[in-house]
């Protein structure tokens, strides 16, 4: 999943406009904004600090299945077609966010039609780019998916380093294999790997940095030939 455009987010006249319908709300670190599975009660646009959205699977696996950045909204399906929530999102650090309710989230849209088509444009990307990852996972080995969602990551959260691109957030071999659909242990052996074949290091905070990122590109693409983690 790519990063999201600039169009995607809110301009600062259009995040000003937001906060004269919402209500602050401030969260500390590992604090539940919304939680899967419930009523929707507001749209949230995030104006400080960052979130990680993560979705339950039906064997019980946690996905991340994204990172929110400043001048983003989420929620906004379930507020839409007065759905639940499809994923519980957690605040990473302190986190400062505007509430709307879904009617204030309605007339919001009304008044502000650039954001109404931008939301259109980010939910068709996340359907396409759905889409082509579950086509491309089929012919896919696992060391192959790791390294997509490591690149994926750094695109996201990543920072440049004298050693390389270091992601900023800790990923645990769980997440890292319910985000890529294996087990831990295959997981585990194609990090392994990456980091045998040079692409991929561990710093001393268990954060991953990725020293060769042209590397990774072509591992992602096509793959390696350890039979071990070709699951």
């Amino acid at each position: 999943m790519a990063e999201p455009h600039a169009g995607e987010r809110l301009t600062a006249a259009e995040i000003d406009e937001w906060k004269v319908q919402g209500r602050e709300r401030r969260y500390g670190d590992g604090q539940v904004l919304m939680r899967q599975g419930d009523p929707a009660e507001h749209g949230l646009l995030l104006t400080a600090g960052r979130v990680k959205v993560v979705a339950s699977s039906e064997d019980g696996h946690d996905v991340v299945l994204a990172y929110r950045e400043p001048g983003e909204i989420f929620g906004e399906l379930a507020v839409l077609d007065g759905g639940t929530h499809s994923a519980t999102v957690y605040a990473i650090g302190p986190v400062e966010v505007w509430a709307m309710s879904p009617e204030g989230f309605l007339s919001y849209l009304q008044q502000q039609p650039r954001v109404s088509v931008a939301l259109l444009l980010v939910m068709i990307r996340r359907l396409r780019q759905a889409d082509t990852h579950r086509l491309r996972y089929r012919a896919q080995t696992v060391v192959q998916r790791v390294a997509e969602r490591l690149l994926h990551l750094a695109d996201q959260c990543g920072v440049q380093t004298r050693e390389g691109i270091r992601l900023e957030m800790r990923l645990t071999y769980p997440e890292l294999a319910a985000a890529v659909a294996a087990s831990r242990e295959s997981a585990v052996k194609a990090v392994a790997s990456l980091r045998s074949a040079g692409a991929l290091a561990t710093g001393r905070d268990r954060r991953f940095v990725i020293t060769e990122p042209d590397l990774l590109r072509r591992i992602a693409s096509h793959g390696l030939t350890d039979p071990s983690v070709s699951g």
